[in-house]
Order: structure tokens, then sequence, then C-alpha cells
């Protein structure tokens, strides 16, 4: 789920007008025109690109878990362009050596969220079960409102959809609607470089040819907005299999995302250097 950290482009709509047909002058026997044809339904793949969460759509919430096994939840405010974004720290993987490694993982978990609101962002970091590390490396643990200057890839709004829901079914093959109404295909990994983007903690090349056509499943709601899209990613040498999940939920429900109030301060150098800067 990876967005620049936290940025996707707008996901395509597709729409199909209807052609109307006039009979000008033409009498037929007991019919005076000729009646308009129903306008075909639209393909799968549109149908299903028309349901991705555009600028247009009221607030909703997310949750999921990326391409590196973190769990991510938050919300997205398409009419204020703001988003808030959780990122929980990712599982102690299942092939650590001992529980002290585990545990050893676990004592330095990092957790993050960001708030955007247009050209705007805020950052806050807490380590969980070792909140003294905030204080030895001089993090503060209220929001810190960073210096779009400082950072390489700058956090601002871009776009509703923050799971890549969009890029990823654009690179989707052979997409089918099934009886359940849920839709299914394939996805090209190597299609371009905004999907490499979405699963940039994985190594596409170490997949091979499996890159090319990974299953996906995504579901839209009766209120025509997608609910999940899901992909497996197979393990491939030291890269554990995983799996990738968006979940869009609480349409018109979520409230709006505004700056933070109270006790904000300038992020310091440490918050740049944990965001790789």
């Amino acid at each position: 789920m990876t967005r620049r950290t936290c940025a996707t482009p707008r996901a395509r709509r597709v729409t199909v007008g209807s052609a109307t047909v006039l009979a000008a002058g033409v009498l037929l026997a007991g019919c005076g025109s000729v009646g308009s044809e129903p306008p075909p339904p639209p393909e799968p793949k549109d149908a299903l690109l028309a349901a991705v969460p555009g600028e247009e759509t009221p607030a909703f919430r997310f949750s999921g878990v990326d391409a590196a096994g973190r769990r991510i939840t938050g919300a997205v405010d398409p009419t204020g362009k703001g988003m808030e974004l959780n990122i929980a720290p990712a599982e102690a993987e299942a092939g650590a050596e001992n529980e002290d490694e585990a545990e050893n993982e676990a004592d330095f978990s990092l957790a993050m969220s960001f708030r955007v609101v247009d050209q705007r962002s805020w950052l806050k970091v807490h380590f969980e079960d070792a909140a003294e590390l905030n204080e030895l490396l001089e993090l503060p643990q209220q929001w810190m409102e960073l210096d779009q200057s400082k950072l390489s890839n700058p956090q601002v709004y871009d776009g509703a959809d923050i799971g890549n829901a969009g890029v990823i079914i654009r690179a989707a093959d052979a997409v089918q609607q099934q009886a359940d109404g849920a839709y299914t295909g394939t996805v090209d990994l190597t299609a371009g470089p905004e999907v490499a983007e979405a699963v940039a903690e994985v190594d596409v090349a170490a997949l091979g040819e499996q890159a090319t056509s990974i299953p996906f499943t995504a579901v839209v709601g009766g209120d025509g907005h997608l609910d999940t899209l899901t992909m497996e990613l197979p393990a491939v040498d030291e890269q554990p299999a995983v799996e990738y999940l968006v979940r869009y939920y609480d349409y018109g429900d979520a409230p709006a995302v505004a700056s933070p109030t109270g006790d904000v301060t300038p992020a310091p150098d440490a918050a740049y250097e944990i965001l790789g800067e």
C-alpha cells in the first residue's frame, strides 16, 4: 500500500453513454419512429475501475495490509483534500530463529501516523513498548509538522485512492465478474512504474514469470463503491508470501480530516531521519 509513502494517482472512471437513433422522415408500418437501443453493459474491468474512490467520493475509512505485511488504517476526506494514515509495525516474522529475537524486534517496533491536508502534512511517531526512545531520540510524541522542502517525496494530498486499487486494476488482465458478484483476474506487476511502486516492498524481479499473473479478487458494495481488493503475493527466496489487502468502508459516515489542533511542533531532524531523509 505504498503511496510515496501515502499518495497515489486518481482512479480512472469510464462511463458508457447510450446511443440514440432518430428516424427522420421514415415511417414504418404501425410505428412512427425507431426506438433507441439500450446501452451495452460496461466491461468488468471498466465497471470495477468506476467503483474506485475518486475526488467526488464522500469521506470514507480504510484498512489493509501492504506488501511488507504492515497493518494500515485511516480515513480519506476527498472534499477537504485530507487523509490520515496510521501504520502499525509488521508482525515479527515467523522465521525468527528464537523467541528472544522476535522479542527484540518487537521492543523497537515503530508506529507512525501521518495527517495530510492539501499541501501540508504532519507526523506522529511512537515506539511500542519503548516509549523512552522518543525522549532519547528527541522525538516529540505529539503531532509534528513536516517541512515539505526537506522531503525528497513531499507528503501532500494527491488523490482519494490511498490503497492504489486503481493502479492495480489498470494493470489487471482477464477481469471477470463471478456469479457471487465478486471480480477476479490477474495483475501484471511488471506493467509499469506505478504498479511496481504500489508493491515497492516486494522484489518483483525475484518473482520471475509469477509477477505477470498475480491473482486478485475485488468486491463492490451495493452502493457502487469498492469494498475490498486482495492480491495473493507468493513467497520467493527469503521473501515470505503475503496478502496485499485494501478495504474501503463507511462511505459518507467517516469524519472530515482537518489540521491537528493543540500542541503541534515543527518536526526535528530526527523525524526526517526516521523517514529516511
